[in-house]
């Protein structure tokens, strides 16, 4: 055996990699529970250096040979996850047991629509990863998680299942038909919807009658109540800052540190006395630009607003990396450019001459 290996090794025709690969695999596999870590890494390593120089149906035949496995080595298996060709990728994230949720995160947030497809075939998809499908996925995807029935949802990924599948009305049937949907949890989901976008599920209430039960006035008495609410608390903490009682710094931290986006989103919104929508926008499609303007604009420190970044990556399943190069662009705005930018855009939607959001008064005024 030995011998041929040798002899597949000093081969660099394509077919000759791909019959080492093979056997490499099956004398991995063949004497697993006798290696030691040192020789699993070795196998791992060599393994993922002949991953790349084979064809797509030697990928294919290794990532079907390895997902079902429990003791593929975690290199081998992320790196046929993260393949491009659906004939690799697709088996080993759909079934492979190695795979952790920060890789299966880590995927949904960085690769292709078939990669979060495959994902939501998995069983016992857990709320981190769904998370991250609700945010990322295109229709089939967000169709596909909603229709596993073992797949688990958070609150704040039932809210983004409700309010993309206004665009999407197949997912609004999947997600009210689910077991683990009673009425209180879709009313909840539906009372964070802003007035257009209720006005836009009452378009389509018709394709899912489960749904339309639940547009009550319960519902909308539930958002408008917890919106006062809030409104009122962010109105009282901006005065505290105007008079020195607090900062806005430890504001944002203290937000940043509990994951409250929402509590985020309104403390500056009135801070800065901006659209609501402008806010909400910037925080859910993650715009690091126009964030680091608004929070530049309030002279929010760099380690303050690093925390802000943190908190928004893990909200849309991106890195603390990504989190870092936000903090890292955001120490080179100035304030002065950033206070203009603000004041422009204030210009364009007119909330100089006093055309705010209907419903919504300046920050610190008394509500």
């Amino acid at each position: 055996m030995f011998d041929q290996l040798i002899a597949l090794s000093q081969e660099t025709s394509s077919t000759s990699r791909a019959d080492l690969l093979k056997s490499l695999s099956g004398l991995f596999a063949d004497g697993v529970e006798s290696h030691t870590d040192r020789e699993t890494e070795l196998f791992a390593d060599i393994l993922c250096r002949l991953i790349d120089q084979v064809s797509i149906e030697a990928r294919a035949e290794l990532s079907h040979r390895l997902a079902p496995l429990t003791f593929t080595p975690h290199a081998v298996a992320l790196r046929l996850a993260t393949d491009a060709e659906r004939e690799v990728f697709a088996v080993m994230l759909e079934h492979s047991v190695v795979l952790t949720d920060a890789d299966l995160r880590a995927i949904a947030s960085s690769q292709s629509q078939g990669h979060l497809l495959a994902i939501t075939r998995r069983k016992g998809l857990s709320e981190r990863v769904t998370d991250v499908l609700a945010i990322r996925g295109n229709a089939a995807v967000l169709i596909a998680v909603t229709d596993n029935a073992s797949a688990r949802f958070s609150e704040p990924g039932v809210e983004w299942l409700v309010m993309r599948g206004i665009d999407y009305p197949k997912v609004l049937m999947a997600l009210s038909q689910r077991a683990d949907m009673p009425r209180e949890r879709l009313v909840r989901a539906m009372a964070m919807l802003d007035a257009d976008a209720r006005a836009r599920l009452e378009n389509l209430v018709a394709l899912a009658p489960r749904l339309a039960l639940m547009l009550t006035t319960e519902a909308s008495d539930s958002a408008r109540w917890k919106k006062e609410r809030l409104e009122r608390e962010i109105a009282s903490l901006i005065r505290r800052v105007k008079q020195g009682y607090v900062t806005l710094d430890d504001c944002i931290a203290r937000f940043a540190r509990e994951g409250r986006i929402e509590v985020m989103a309104e403390l500056l919104t009135q801070a800065t006395e901006l659209e609501e929508a402008h806010i909400a926008k910037a925080l859910a499609r993650g715009n690091d630009l126009a964030l680091a303007v608004v929070c530049r604009s309030l002279s929010v420190s760099n380690n303050a607003y690093l925390m802000l970044a943190h908190m928004l990556a893990d909200h849309l399943g991106l890195t603390a990396k990504d989190a870092r190069s936000w903090a890292k662009n955001y120490a080179e705005v100035d304030r002065a450019s950033a206070v203009r930018a603000l004041r422009f855009h204030r210009m364009q939607t007119g909330v100089v001459q006093g055309r705010t959001t209907p419903g919504r008064m300046m920050a610190g005024r008394p509500r």
